[in-house]
């Protein structure tokens, strides 16, 4: 082979490397593509904070107020609870103190409810009775002093501790309802479920609905039945315009 050959021979075997290289490093490009891709579609949907108002509540012998309307709250929220949403209870009462506390905490959405009984009475006594909800945050587990691990071992503690604590607080407001159901509604009593979603920036509530239910016999729960419906319109319309945009 002469010296010319071996020159073209040594080309044509760099060039063939050069282009094993090349395929292989695209090769690699479009699998590192697919994965992202594969992540990015299993990836955690994007959650949607929906701060509940404390409801109004009319419940029978001039029944009213937190002890009332927070059962009706914690209710709603397990439903609404899921992978989609984060939800957030609203301390403030009045309209201009619920708009600014909505503003400070990042609200996408204020969701206001209202409920109320026809004929009959007691529903509502016993029920703020049944459950009295306490406070949902719990007292802070340790300090801030100590070592990192230390204070990330208590945060984990105190996450979890409220999480049990909402859920134990959910629980008990549904069996309160059961319960004040089957001991106070009569056949022929009505329950009135009402609410309002807003969309901070908006003046008008972009969903909105009023349902009912009449009771056909003694005991019957009226009022969980509606408050699942009213759950799963929020959350389709919550989906309808997070789409949308």
């Amino acid at each position: 082979m002469t010296a010319k050959q071996v020159v073209l021979s040594s080309m044509s075997l760099a060039a063939s490397i050069a282009l094993a290289v090349a395929s292989a490093t695209t090769a690699h490009a479009a699998d590192t593509k697919a994965t992202a891709d594969t992540k990015a579609a299993h990836a955690a949907p994007t959650k949607s904070r929906i701060c509940l108002v404390l409801p109004r509540a009319q419940l029978g012998q001039g029944s009213s107020g937190e002890d009332v309307g927070e059962p009706v709250r914690q209710t709603m929220i397990a439903y609404l609870n899921g992978p989609t949403t984060d939800l957030y209870t609203l301390a403030s009462r009045i309209p201009v103190q619920i708009d600014e506390e909505a503003r400070q905490t990042g609200c996408e959405y204020v969701l206001y409810s209202s409920v109320a009984q026809k004929k009959g009475g007691g529903f509502g006594q016993l029920l703020a009775k049944a459950a009295p909800i306490a406070g949902m945050m719990l007292p802070g587990v340790g300090g801030l002093t100590g070592n990192y691990g230390a204070m990330m071992a208590g945060q984990a503690v105190a996450q979890a501790a409220s999480t049990a604590a909402a859920q134990n607080a959910q629980e008990e407001a549904m069996e309160a309802i059961s319960g004040a159901s089957e001991q106070n509604i009569k056949k022929g009593d009505q329950v009135t479920l009402e609410y309002q979603l807003m969309k901070m920036g908006l003046e008008q509530p972009f969903a909105t609905n009023s349902a009912s239910a009449k009771a056909k016999e003694k005991g019957e729960d009226l009022l969980s039945p509606l408050i699942e419906q009213a759950a799963i319109e929020v959350l389709s319309a919550v989906r309808n315009l997070t789409a949308a945009e």
